[in-house]
């Protein structure tokens, strides 16, 4: 086993620890619950960011050339997006959510990594192709947008329990553990804000690549091409619905979920034209 699968090992684990404390502390209110919860998501973060950095020192090209790679990357930044918005609205309650969604994501990488058998360091001209500034933009921003997407499918998770309590009237003890539902539809609003103008950065900085010619054949119309647009799509109708049409939260948040299942086919997806291993 590689020093960086070691690294990762234990960073599957701190996710899982961190989702199940967070998880604990929503049902039992206590304090030392959350600090360890948010200790764990801190040492996830930390541990997860060693392990991709000693991996890109391993094989020697980015982190980012296999599906499983791009999970993990994601997963990464899923984290880190996450401590970010608990360090601004205080959403401790969409810990479980997000670090169990890191904790999916690694997991299925590696997985997929597994499945694939020991992978190489790109060669030739697919080297010189992930050496490419355009192409950087290209992948880290699109798997920047994904991040933020996932953590605004975690607050629009959060929210439908929330409006699902008050709405039935069953279970309203439980509204007293959970944060303000306005607090709630703002942060995925914010992170959709965030992450449809990286989207759109890194469809750009692909075309312009395109543009210069060298790409494999049958860029336009791949999978991950199409599916790219679709995600476009489905989150700009998010803030079309929630800017211009005055859609109830309610009705946005399904629209998170539907752009959260296209966002991993996005990664997932077989593709021709985007392969970066030799």
């Amino acid at each position: 086993m590689s020093l960086s699968a070691a690294v990762l090992g234990l960073t599957v684990l701190c996710y899982l620890l961190g989702a199940v404390a967070h998880g604990a502390n929503l049902l039992l209110r206590r304090p030392w619950l959350l600090n360890a919860g948010r200790a764990l998501a801190v040492a996830a973060a930390l541990l997860h960011g060693t392990a991709i950095g000693l991996r890109c020192m391993e094989v020697r090209h980015a982190p980012f050339t296999t599906p499983a790679e791009s999970l993990s990357l994601l997963g990464w930044i899923v984290c880190l997006l996450y401590l970010g918005m608990e360090a601004v609205w205080k959403l401790s309650a969409a810990g479980p959510f997000a670090l169990g969604l890191s904790f999916l994501l690694v997991l299925t990488g590696a997985s997929l990594a597994v499945g694939a058998g020991p992978s190489s360091a790109p060669q030739g001209e697919t080297a010189a192709l992930l050496a490419e500034r355009a192409i950087s933009l290209h992948i880290l921003a699109t798997v920047a947008a994904l991040g933020a997407f996932a953590l605004a499918f975690c607050c629009a998770a959060l929210y439908l329990i929330g409006h699902h309590i008050l709405k039935s009237k069953h279970g309203l003890a439980w509204i007293k553990r959970l944060p303000p539902l306005a607090t709630v539809e703002s942060a995925a609003f914010t992170l959709v804000a965030i992450g449809f103008p990286l989207l759109t950065l890194g469809i750009l900085s692909g075309f312009a690549r395109a543009a210069r010619g060298g790409l494999p054949p049958g860029w336009q119309t791949d999978g991950k091409t199409i599916l790219a647009y679709a995600v476009w799509a489905v989150y700009g109708a998010f803030l079309y619905a929630r800017l211009g049409a005055n859609w109830p939260p309610v009705r946005t948040a399904y629209i998170l979920i539907v752009g959260l299942a296209l966002s991993l086919l996005l990664l997932l997806v077989p593709s021709a034209a985007h392969r970066f291993t030799g």
